[in-house]
């Protein structure tokens, strides 16, 4: 029978052939000095930690498992959130709990969050949103996206908040340096809460994240119209204001407003001196609100991307009636159509 620990970490590390079936109870069995010899020649290879992680660690007695397990933590690489690797739920399992609190941040961001909210459910419930915050505000973004995801937006997390601290957390997470991070809180807080974002309009309406001003703006609008559309509108005439910030609350408005509604504002931004704000208007133009005006309008726009725009609409062969154009086959062109269909059939005269 193999005894060593230099063959057996050979056998698990797959240099020598397999080990017996009752390994793991061998290994238990020996005096700590002998196992912690077979330790230290494991933790410096991935699939020697494993091993210890899956096999060793749950069969070992309380004291060492705690020691092996505060070795096995500090591998950072083993628990990327982007690696699947179940066995490191044990270490989450096998930690004191005051050494698991002391790696909050870390195991949230890890590929063993789920055990690591779990088992705080399982012994500590009243101390999760305290640990959520903190991740929060600690964590990286890894971390902060990962806490979100399982404990306000997955419907199949074992683990989530409910209640007024689900808010809470929700509205601190619109204070994250991440884009992500405060576009996942301004999505769900749009759905679950659309008052407490609507209240802070004047603020994200100039968020650097194009997901988050459009929820603060869909919350808003739906909340509050009539002072949300008037805010919108002063924002829109402002031209000290971000150009991003002006785009989205156009659009925000576009998507409440009929076109009759809407046909001055797009009027005067399709001609605006902002490449950029013009053709946003003339995608709204072209693909939800089609008028004679506004086409026109666009006629004479300084943009060539704008009027070219404007000329398809406009056009008796490619246009559209809605915006002052019509159809090929129409019938008021019927004509004219035939009579160019005639002239590529007539011989030149000599």
């Amino acid at each position: 029978m193999v005894t060593s620990p230099q063959a057996i970490a050979a056998s698990i590390l797959g240099v020598e052939p397999l080990v017996p079936v009752n390994l793991v109870s061998t290994v238990v069995g020996w005096p700590s000095s002998r196992r912690l010899e077979l330790e230290k020649l494991l933790l410096p290879h991935a699939a020697g930690r494993r091993w210890l992680r899956s096999a060793l660690l749950p069969e070992l007695a309380a004291d060492e498992v705690e020691e092996l397990a505060l070795l096995l933590r500090q591998f950072t690489d083993d628990y990327a959130v982007n690696r699947r690797d179940s066995t490191t739920a044990v270490v989450v399992q096998s930690l004191r709990f005051d050494d698991l609190l002391t790696s909050a941040s870390f195991f949230a961001g890890s590929n063993a969050a789920g055990a690591f909210w779990r088992r705080l459910a399982s012994e500590h419930p009243d101390l999760i949103p305290e640990l959520a915050r903190l991740v929060l505000r600690e964590g990286d973004a890894s971390a902060r996206e990962t806490t979100l995801y399982l404990l306000l937006l997955d419907p199949y997390s074992e683990v989530r908040l409910t209640g007024p601290e689900r808010i809470d957390v929700l509205l601190s997470a619109l204070d994250d340096p991440s884009d992500d991070v405060r576009g996942l809180a301004a999505d769900a807080l749009a759905e679950d809460s659309p008052e407490h974002l609507a209240e802070r309009l004047p603020e994200l309406m100039f968020d650097p994240s194009e997901r988050v001003r459009t929820a603060v703006w869909d919350a808003a609008l739906d909340a509050d119209f009539e002072s949300s559309r008037d805010a919108a509108l002063a924002l829109l005439v402002d031209e000290d204001a971000p150009l991003d910030a002006r785009r989205t609350a156009l659009v925000a408005l576009s998507a409440v407003l009929s076109t009759l509604e809407i046909a001055p504002v797009l009027e005067a931004i399709v001609v605006h001196p902002a490449r950029a704000l013009a053709e946003v208007a003339t995608d709204l133009l072209w693909s939800y609100h089609r008028s004679p005006s506004i086409a026109l309008a666009a006629a004479e726009s300084p943009h060539e991307s704008v009027r070219e725009a404007a000329r398809r609409l406009l056009n008796p062969r490619t246009g559209s009636p809605a915006a002052g154009g019509s159809r090929p086959g129409a019938p008021d062109r019927a004509h004219d159509i035939y009579q160019e269909m005639m002239k590529s059939y007539e011989r030149p005269t000599e």
